[in-house]
């Protein structure tokens, strides 16, 4: 598999733990599934915020200066090392667990950015979604994850325009 699709695979996957169209939370479930071992509530809580600063960060209405500075701080928490093999190297996470987790998250966003393909990591813009999607467009401009969402929009739009008309 290509090491590009991993890293947007395992993000996308991640910010599409959260609770969406009346869905429950799955973070901990997948937390627990990823590192391989039982996790707390304050593992938990520290991915709910990884998350949520994550989520800033790739929908950019906002700010961002708190959601990089956190992002940083993980950075120093959960180190990474670069594991070297015949095909080149990769960043690794340097410890196991939820932790390690963390760092294949860290690991992800940092071999994206390398391949200049992080801002292709986006939100869906339609209202009420927002689920996470890799933008698979020439010209990057995609904004819905996928043609159910682009075509309410469309069609919200077009709605729009008819009650002004």
């Amino acid at each position: 598999m290509d090491p590009a699709c991993e890293a947007s695979d395992l993000l996308v996957d991640f910010m599409n733990t959260r609770p969406i169209d009346g869905a429950r939370d799955t973070l901990h479930d997948w937390l627990a599934r990823r590192a391989g071992e039982p996790i707390d509530r304050a593992d938990a809580a520290a991915g709910e915020e990884f998350r949520a600063h994550l989520l800033v960060l790739l929908d950019a209405s906002s700010s961002t200066v708190a959601a990089t500075s956190y992002l940083n701080r993980m950075a120093a928490r959960y180190p990474l090392v670069t594991v070297i093999s015949e095909e080149g190297g990769r960043l690794r996470p340097a410890q196991g667990g939820v932790f390690g987790v963390f760092g294949a998250l860290l690991a992800a966003i940092t071999d994206l950015t390398y391949r200049g393909a992080w801002a292709r990591v986006k939100v869906c813009q339609n209202l009420g979604c927002h689920r996470a999607f890799f933008d698979k467009t020439r010209n990057m401009s995609g904004l819905y994850c996928g043609p159910a969402c682009s075509a309410q929009a469309s069609t919200r739009a077009y709605r729009n325009r008819q009650k002004v008309a």
